[in-house]
Formats: C-alpha cells, structure tokens, sequence
C-alpha cells in the first residue's frame, strides 16, 4: 500500500505550520517494532541494514478491530507485495489468448443460456478470471410419507392434534395461522353462520351433492383433509371436495395453432437454417432466437392464448419458410401444390402481422422490443427469397436498416443477441449490395418520399454504401484495432480496422477482413457508376480513385485465407474438425471471387484476363463439394458459395467451364428447394447469350443486369 501523507499542522507554540512526515503503513516488522520508520526497501530495508539487524521481511498481517477498542487503528495491507505480484500474474495467465470483450460475450451467452433454466437450480459458469454464478439455498426436506411407498398391510399413519390446537379455536385465528383454511375458507362469512360445529361447519363450507354424506365422521374432510389420512377414507374421486359441482367438468382450451405448426417448425430447424451457414452449432442465432421464438409462440397459441403481432409475424413466417422448404422436397404434385398453398397462406398472414407489427413500433416506442421486430424482419426477408421476391428483399432490407438506425445504433450498449442480429442483417446486406447494379437514383433533394416508388430504389444508391473519407494507407489502416462501440457501430463495414470481437467466424465462418473488402470494393464500384453516369454526386476525382483502388488491389491480393489447423493431440470433436474444414474452403473461394470482382467492377477488365481465375473457383467448389460427399447429410450451400459461382460463372467462356457451373447451380437448387439458385442461373445465361451477341464489344454483367432490370438477392 503507497505511503499516507498527513496533514501539516500549526504548532501552538510557535505558530509555524509543523512540517509534514510520511507513516509507513507496509514496514517491516523490525521496524514496527522499534517505532522506526522504514523505507519499505526489499528484500531488505536500509534502516535494518544501517543498524546491523534482522531485516523480518514483510509477511502477512491481519489485524481485526473490535467493536471496544478505542482510538484509530492503522490499517494493514492484506497481502505481501510479492503474493501481489504472484496473484497478478495468475490473473493474467488464466485468461485466454482472446482479448476481453470476446471472454465477457461468451460468458454473457452462458448466462443468458442459464436464464430458461428453472429458478431454483443453481448455476456457475467461469471463463479465464470472469465468473458468474446463482447459488439457490436449498430447502429442508420436509419427507413426507408417500402412500404408494407404504407397505400394503401397513396402516395409514395419523397425524395428532393437541386438544388446546383443534377446531376449537376462533376461525379468524385459524385462518391466521394456517394459509390451506385461509385458501379453502378465508371468503366464508363467519358471522352469518352462527355457532358452528365441525360438521355443519363443513357442510356450510362446501354444499353436499346427492348421495353425499357427512354424518360419519370417517367420511368427513376434516377426518381426512386436515387431520391426515385415515384408514377408511382418501381423497379419491369420491372426496366431497373433489366432487363439487364447480370442479366436475374440466376447462376447455381451444387449440389456437396450425395443425402442420410442429411438423413445419422441424422442417424449418433441420432443413432452412443450414442454408443460412456452414457452422454446424446449436448456439447459432437462428435456433436460439428464430425458433426458440416460435416454439414459444406454439406453446401460447396451444393453450388458446393471444399473441402479439410480432410474436405471430416471425411464427407465421418460420411456418411459411418451412412449408416452401416441404413444397421443394414432395415427391407429388399433390403434396407440393398442398404445401405450396400452406406457404402462400402463412406467408400473407406473416405480412398482415408484420403490417401492425410495425404500426405499433410506430406509434409508441416500448410497445415492442427491438429484437423481436428485427427477427421478424429477417424471417421475412427468408420468405420473400423463397417467393422469388426481389422487391420484397430490397424493402426488407432497408426496413432492417432503417430499424437498425432508429433504434439499435443509439443502444449504449449491446447485447449478444442484438449484436448477433446485426451480423445477420449486414451478411445479407453486403452480398445483395455487391451484386445491386440498379441504376441510380436521384438525390434526397429530387424524391418525393410521399410516392411509393420512393422506398423501391436500388440499395446501391443509398447514402450508406457510399465511400466514407478516412487518411492513411489502407494496409496500415486494416492492423489497427478498433474501439469497441466503433466496431459494433460500424454497421455496414466502412471503417477500416480490426475488430476481435467480431461474431463473423463463430456464426458465419467467415473472417471480417475479406467481408470488408467486398464492401469496399462495392463502394467503389458504386462510385464509378455515378462517374460513368455523369452524376455530379461521385465524391472522388479521378486521381483519388485510382488511389483507393490500389490500395484495394494490394489488399485483396496479399490477403490470404488462415491455414487450416491440424488438431495435434485429438482432443477436437468430429463437428469441431468439419466447421474448421468449411470455413477453410469458403474463405479460399470467397477470395479467388473477391479478386474477380474487383476486376471487373474497378477495372472492367476483358474476360479473358480472368479465365483462369474463373477456373480457380471452381475448383475450389468441386473441392467442397467433394468433401461434402464424403460426409453424409452435411451438404450446406449458403449465400457465400453462391455469390462466388455467380461472379464467377460470368466470366466463363469455355463451354465445360459454362457446363460445370450449369450443373452445380441445378444441382444446389435441388438440395435446397430455393429459387434463388434458378434466379442466378438464368442471370448468367443471359450474361452468356450476350456475351456471343456482342464478340466485338463483350458486355460485363452489371452492364446487362443493369440494363435487364434484374437484381439478385440471397437467403
């Protein structure tokens, strides 16, 4: 502990103000001995050594004041400076190579995985030096005798009442001190009844139906109910108490719940969500928030409860995506054309929801919760995809956005379950903006936002997949790590930088720094659209861009995907080992892709510059693919591999290379009974067809996109 300084004082002699002197409060014990003051040296203090004494050293004092002691007690240091330094090092040592905010995320997701456990079951959880835990004091056991635990030829044990504690008693007092007759009795009027006996008492309390007698005292409740069971009466059936008019007829619940609702929500669980990633994990946010939520719906609608408008868009919406899903995997026409009315129908009813839904954010701010309105926007966003939609997924998207920026980003502070929300949103934002080709439309300024074709704009043109202006090289700029409310702020990634708590790699698989540089590389792309256009609204001259897109150029080509770990001591499961695999491979295609993007929406470049990185992806495909083969039922197509084959199906004029990327979208839309994978396909036909149109001048598929009208879009 650092030295104390007290407070010069004014001597009363002299009038001087006294000079001050330092107390050691952590001296060594020679020295607190001999009322010296010690310099605290170690190991050894300078006052010992100057006086040829035993130094002590400085062990661990502990030093109780009570309550009689009289004047002020100095106090001592618990712990040596050396256990101090020890335990620090111990602190730092048990944390885990992960910095801080990842160690406290992951132990918020225990704690929140704690929270559906019941109130009564003790948890602790810890991660490096962080803890938490709840800790239940657990009952007395009161052992109560079972009946059916009894022997047969035993009798039914008695339970005694003193005569001074019986019936005798004035109810009031009776009520008091026991809560059952308070519960049975406490809305009896006692005064109006008069001197009661125990069995007119009874009999008052509780009508007798016909057949029913109370005379004997053996059949009486009192006998049986609040003296113990007896030997010749239980509470069967036949129990006056049990027999009351009111209890005979059970209550009806009506059902309120689709019939098919348990059969689509599996179908949703183990047949939609693997095609929104390659991570193979129960902790991931669609079966945690997605389907936890409509489990929960399931509950309430089946025991005839009311539900609100959100709760019912996103179970509505889980049930349509399953029912698209079934609809893909009949083996009939009359079973696919039954479920493909179910999904028409969910989803219209998952619309109206989300039309009040929305009404209600609208009109007070905590009728709802954030998260819940975000979930429902996304899980329409999947049925829009399934649909075919591709205005439906623009409008979703910038609902999610404009959501987002209303309510999420002002947030101090995020939970896990916000932040794991906004990845999804931005995943499928960023790959529906890289391929939005639209054209332009006009500024804030020239739209009448009081028209509906106000909000049906291309995502492209909006302010928020514009370049953002930041100093430095790129390169340097990607090594520096960012601050924390920065990272979870930088929504659509437009800073450069790194951020370790991320949740890309544990919900996607994928690094955030090819993410960000297909982000960037779209923005730059959007900006020489708005140069090719002669629009006044490109915020870089022609020497910035050249600048900015080879500082991407360095980027993208020195980037490399993260090796492969190889699992030394088996102590990796066989679910651990496929994630790894997976995540290796897609960013290796993500990468060959990024390169081919960049090329030709910076540079325009000719596609025969690019055959051979157009052969590069697919190869990288068939590798995955192959490896999917080898494992059984783990065949997962997300929007990454996707978007891959896309850009670089384009490029490809070989007719085998065209052939092998026909028959891997053909074969990816049967396995996932999406249309989006037919949507890309005739896409890049049309790319194809007029690609021998125009030998002269070969057109580039933003060009024709553009041109078409046609966007795609991802699930």
């Amino acid at each position: 502990m650092a030295a104390e300084q007290i407070t010069a004082t004014t001597s009363p002699h002299s009038g001087k103000p006294a000079s001050a002197r330092s107390r050691s409060l952590g001296g060594c014990e020679t020295c607190r001995r001999r009322h010296a003051k010690c310099d605290e040296t170690r190991p050894s203090c300078r006052m010992c050594e100057r006086a040829g004494l035993v130094c002590e050293q400085y062990g661990i004092r502990l030093l109780f004041d009570s309550g009689e002691s009289h004047g002020s007690r100095c106090r001592r240091p618990l712990f040596t400076e050396h256990c101090r330094q020890q335990m620090s090092e111990q602190l730092v040592a048990s944390l885990n190579p992960h910095n801080v905010n990842t160690v406290l995320s992951r132990l918020d997701g225990d704690c929140e995985e704690r929270d559906g456990a019941p109130p009564t079951q003790s948890f602790f959880t810890q991660l490096g030096p962080f803890g938490a835990f709840r800790l239940v004091p657990a009952e007395p056991d009161p052992s109560p005798v079972l009946i059916d635990t009894l022997p047969a030829d035993s009798e039914l044990p008695l339970v005694e009442i003193p005569p001074e504690t019986g019936l005798d008693l004035a109810l009031e007092d009776a009520f008091a001190s026991d809560p059952l007759l308070d519960c049975l009795f406490g809305n009896l009027d006692v005064e109006g009844l008069g001197d009661l006996s125990t069995q007119n008492f009874f009999s008052a309390a509780m009508p007798l139906s016909e057949g029913d007698d109370f005379s004997s005292p053996s059949q009486s409740l009192a006998s049986g109910l609040l003296m113990g069971p007896s030997t010749s009466s239980s509470l069967g059936l036949s129990s006056p108490f049990l027999s009351a008019p009111s209890l005979r007829s059970p209550p009806t619940v009506t059902n309120r719940a689709p019939p098919d609702a348990p059969f689509l929500l599996s179908v949703y669980k183990h047949d939609v969500v693997p095609l929104f990633s390659l991570i193979q994990s129960r902790k991931n946010p669609w079966e945690t928030l997605f389907v936890s939520s409509a489990m929960g719906t399931l509950a309430r609608l089946t025991m005839g409860e009311s539900v609100a408008s959100t709760q019912m868009t996103i179970f509505s919406a889980i049930l349509a995506a399953g029912a698209f899903a079934q609809r893909g995997a009949s083996a009939t026409r009359g079973s696919a054309n039954y479920w493909g009315g179910q999904a028409e129908a969910l989803a219209a009813e998952a619309q109206t929801h989300l039309k009040r839904a929305l009404r209600d954010a609208s009109s007070t701010v905590k009728k709802v919760k954030y998260k819940d309105i975000l979930i429902a926007l996304l899980c329409i966003h999947t049925v829009s995809a399934y649909q075919g939609s591709e205005e439906r997924v623009r409008r979703c998207l910038l609902d999610c956005e404009n959501w987002v920026r209303f309510r999420g980003l002002p947030k101090p502070r995020k939970s896990r379950k916000v932040r794991l929300l906004h990845h999804c949103y931005v995943y499928l934002r960023i790959f529906h903006e890289s391929t939005s080709v639209l054209p332009p439309v006009p500024t804030d300024e020239e739209i009448d936002h009081a028209s509906p074709e106000a909000t049906v704009g291309s995502i492209a043109s909006s302010r928020s997949f514009r370049l953002r202006q930041w100093e430095g090289r790129l390169d340097q700029r990607m090594e520096e790590l960012k601050e924390p409310h920065q990272g979870e702020n930088d929504l659509h990634l437009e800073i450069p930088g790194r951020w370790d708590s991320t949740m890309y790699p544990q919900v996607f698989g994928l690094l955030e720094p090819p993410f960000f540089l297909l982000s960037q590389v779209t923005r730059l792309g959007n900006e020489r659209d708005l140069a090719d256009a002669g629009s006044s609204g490109s915020t870089l001259d022609f020497k910035q861009f050249n600048a900015r897109a080879r500082s991407l150029e360095r980027c993208i080509s020195a980037w490399r995907p993260p090796p492969l770990a190889v699992d030394v001591n088996g102590t990796s499961d066989a679910i651990e080992r496929g994630n790894s695999r997976r995540s290796y491979q897609l960013s290796s295609v993500l990468h060959k892709a990024l390169l081919i993007f960049f090329y030709r929406r910076i540079y325009d470049v000719d596609p025969m510059i690019l055959q051979d990185k157009a052969w590069q992806v697919r190869e990288a495909l068939a590798e995955y693919e192959q490896g999917n083969e080898e494992q059984a039922g783990s065949s997962r197509v997300a929007a990454p591999f996707l978007w891959a084959a896309f850009i670089a199906a384009c490029e490809a004029i070989d007719p085998t290379l065209q052939s092998w990327f026909v028959r891997w979208f053909e074969s990816a839309g049967q396995r996932s009974s999406v249309g989006v994978f037919e949507h890309a396909l005739g896409a890049i036909r049309l790319v194809w067809e007029r690609q021998r149109q125009n030998t002269g001048n070969t057109a580039s598929w933003p060009q024709i996109l553009r041109e078409e009208g046609i966007s795609l879009y991802y699930i």
